[in-house]
């Protein structure tokens, strides 16, 4: 099968969504697919990882803040087509968000004017790692202050995208179920043809560790054999309310030390740090930054049990991470299909509830079972994602 991928993330650097289309693109190639992804990556971020019998078009993201949508979309648009013009054998275009946006747009006046355009034979399978109408009005339920340019111009074209792609789509996965219940609230669509395809995880990467090694890496990491160490892995941005789980830092035992690992937004940092300031915590909390992929795992043999105090997500990928190594995971802001063990969500989303709750958790020794984490395989979810694509190459859009 040949499968193009459209996707604005691509690593390096590996933080964001960069490492789900990349281990979707690796088992599609064990499967014996042709993948050629066209993607946007950020100029002077490291050699471009190209998985052995993949075909890489990198298009620069964004040339100026909030403008990918009419700079690295529409040149996406132009290279796409040029390259359709040798390439007439695609069997199927899979889709991530928003960066194909004007092909979406092409595709949609082909089906008003011309639906019997070639083009539209090959069936476009829409994958919604979260939708921006749901994102937007979660930001203002908060009040959150959102800026200018994303308010009035980028944001406004990011649930346009997600319009047409719903419309033009003959399949859509979801990364939950209420990530599609959000998009069929806000977009509409029809449920026959969305899926829910969780987040997986490399198990390969992911591996359980012994307490000899957990110990040494605690102390490479600057923590004893008595400290109970509470990860956060990802974007530090507002909706990850990192500052809460700082504060609840606050009201938990000083053996409670926190590991923050990812990069941070420049504002929301400056707001976590007078946070920090102000409750006297710098000795109990390590800041490591960006981590590349294949080093992540270093973090989660570190901790104890892993916080995701987000306000909303799709399915985090760090979550089927930290059952893979064994750790309970204290979460919000989604929901699994399935009940696993390890799993444990948060009351309520304030400092001392937070820390009401880790301290329970983690009290009680709850038990992690890994062997579920199995079906999550990344390998799994690709042969989830092959059944779709034979129900979209059966049910296309004309």
């Amino acid at each position: 099968m040949k499968i193009v991928r459209l996707v604005y993330d691509w690593p390096p650097p590996w933080h964001g969504l960069a490492p789900h289309p990349y281990e979707v693109t690796v088992s599609q190639l064990k499967l014996g697919h042709e993948v050629h992804v066209f993607c946007g990556r950020w100029p002077k971020s490291g050699p471009l990882q190209r998985p052995e019998g993949s075909f890489i078009y990198p298009i620069w993201r964004e040339p100026f803040v909030g403008t990918s949508k009419v700079t690295s979309s529409v040149i996406l648009f132009f290279k796409y087509f040029l390259w359709r013009r040798k390439n007439k054998d695609v069997d199927i275009i899979h889709a991530h968000g928003h960066f194909g946006i004007w092909i979406y747009v092409y595709r949609l006046l082909l089906q008003k004017l011309f639906p019997w355009s070639k083009e539209l034979k090959i069936p476009l399978v829409a994958h919604f790692h979260n939708t921006a109408k749901g994102r937007w009005e979660k930001l203002k339920e908060k009040g959150n202050y959102i800026m200018p340019h994303s308010k009035y111009f980028s944001w406004p074209l990011e649930v346009f995208s997600d319009r047409i792609l719903m419309k033009v789509s003959s399949a859509q996965i979801f990364v939950s179920e209420d990530t599609k219940k959000e998009a069929q609230k806000y977009y509409g669509g029809g449920v026959r043809r969305s899926f829910v395809v969780e987040s997986g995880v490399n198990l390969n990467l992911f591996q359980k560790v012994g307490d000899e090694e957990r110990s040494k890496t605690k102390s490479d990491l600057g923590f004893d054999m008595y400290d109970r160490v509470i990860l956060a892995h990802g974007i530090m941005t507002e909706r990850k309310n990192i500052h809460l789980l700082v504060e609840a830092l606050s009201f938990l035992p000083s053996e409670y030390k926190l590991l923050l690992v990812g990069p941070w937004d420049s504002s929301y940092s400056e707001k976590v740090n007078e946070i920090i300031a102000k409750k006297h915590l710098d000795h109990r909390i390590v800041k490591v930054g960006y981590t590349p992929y294949p080093q992540v795992p270093i973090a989660f043999h570190a901790a104890d049990l892993l916080v995701t105090p987000s306000s909303w997500e799709g399915l985090p990928k760090v979550v089927m991470q930290g059952l893979a190594v064994g750790i309970p995971c204290v979460v919000s802001g989604f929901k699994l299909k399935d009940k696993m063990d390890g799993i444990f969500y948060l009351s309520k989303l304030d400092p001392k509830s937070i820390a009401k709750d880790i301290q329970k958790v983690s009290s009680e020794k709850r038990s992690v079972d890994s062997s579920q984490i199995q079906g999550y395989s990344w390998d799994h979810k690709v042969k989830e994602i092959e059944k779709i694509y034979e129900f979209a190459k059966k049910n296309y859009l004309v």
